[in-house]
């Protein structure tokens, strides 16, 4: 991931999961296609077939590949003959909000209303580099990219630009590195992509790749879930100090700097049950870490 100035992140979600997270002293990976937008995925994917169905753009990236590995270009043709929706069945990813100190009273309330649902919704404002800085277990973290579909053929164009300026040392390495750096990449792309009227959301992810990129470390903290009564495997990544990333380790204090309570009718029992367990977990300032937005609660019509 590149080096980027330092940002704070937010992860939205329902004060429930907030409890359970802080009890538990991890943090979910869930597949992409149990998130609540995985109807998105269809927007990267649309555009993908109708760059690749133009004859002039798709000799143009084919010769680009080809030059830097001959026959790859058919792991492209593989996954536009029906296959680019299963990229998602092998994506886990965790979805994060840039945090701005102004949000640090009320939150947004755009993002009140898109989560929590009929829950209490809350939010644990993050330091980025605690989740994205070196990445636990090698895991990566990308902005969301919110790309028209011109914007997105000028990423692709942009990506075969790459190919063709780094050609001489692609083709030293060995064609399955390059397949699979390939496969990689329309993975990401795909999982980082949405339409531009989520701009507002200004969203980072982080992602993990297990068939591409598999982490021994994370391996270990696969597990089975039900959630909302659709049982799928997670990932667990431990914030209770054990030691990742080459003794590296992160923790609740490390990981929490405050968590925002939304919207709702009884914040206080909400805050005092949070502060609780921000103190068994260890937090520095539990007291001063958990707020309540302030926002007046809206009964729903």
């Amino acid at each position: 991931m590149e080096k980027q100035r330092a940002i704070t992140l937010a992860h939205y979600t329902s004060a429930e999961v907030v409890l359970e997270m802080l009890k538990n002293q991890n943090v979910w990976m869930r597949n992409a296609r149990c998130m609540n937008d995985f109807s998105e995925v269809d927007y990267p994917i649309t555009i993908i077939h109708k760059y690749f169905s133009d004859a002039n753009r798709s000799k143009d990236f084919r010769d680009a590949c080809d030059k830097c590995h001959i026959g790859v270009f058919e792991t492209v043709d593989s996954l536009l003959n029906g296959h680019l929706p299963s990229i998602y069945n092998e994506t886990y990813i965790t979805c994060l909000s840039e945090h701005h100190r102004r949000d640090d009273a009320n939150g947004r309330l755009s993002m009140w209303r898109g989560y929590g649902g009929s829950k209490i919704p809350a939010a644990i404002v993050v330091r980025k580099e605690a989740t994205l800085g070196e990445g636990p277990y090698g895991l990566s973290g990308f902005p969301v990219q919110y790309l028209a579909e011109n914007a997105f053929f000028s990423e692709l164009d942009r990506r075969k630009g790459i190919m063709l300026t780094n050609r001489t040392s692609i083709s030293r390495r060995p064609p399955n590195e390059f397949r699979n750096s390939l496969f990689g990449m329309f993975q990401v792309l795909i999982a980082t992509t949405k339409h531009p009227g989520f701009k507002e959301e200004k969203e980072w992810r982080l992602l993990y790749l297990p068939k591409l990129y598999p982490s021994n470390g994370l391996e270990q903290h696969k597990a089975q879930q039900t959630i909302n009564g659709m049982p799928q495997s997670i990932y667990k990544i431990p914030v209770d100090g054990e030691p990742i990333n080459d003794g590296t380790a992160l923790t609740v204090d490390s990981l929490v700097e405050r968590i925002i309570l939304g919207p709702c009718t009884e914040a206080g029992v909400a805050i005092e049950a949070i502060r609780e367990q921000l103190r068994s977990a260890g937090h520095r300032n539990p007291e001063k870490a958990v707020h309540f937005c302030g926002i007046p609660y809206r009964e729903k019509i």
